[in-house]
């Protein structure tokens, strides 16, 4: 398991991504079955910009 520390700097390198484009690789990662860890990303990024999680992709 990653820790949380580790997932939101990593979610960091997601910043230059507008919000509308996070969430569509977000529901794209998810129909795509991607892997865990990437996904777990994704919604560590969304959660930093307190975007409303899109967890009905």
């Amino acid at each position: 398991m990653i820790s949380a520390r580790s997932l939101s700097d990593k979610a960091s390198l997601l910043r230059p991504l507008k919000d509308e484009h996070l969430l569509e690789v977000y529901r794209e990662a998810k129909r795509m079955n991607l892997s865990a860890e990437f996904i777990e990303l994704l919604e560590d990024a969304i959660e930093l910009r307190q975007l409303e999680h899109p967890l009905k992709a």
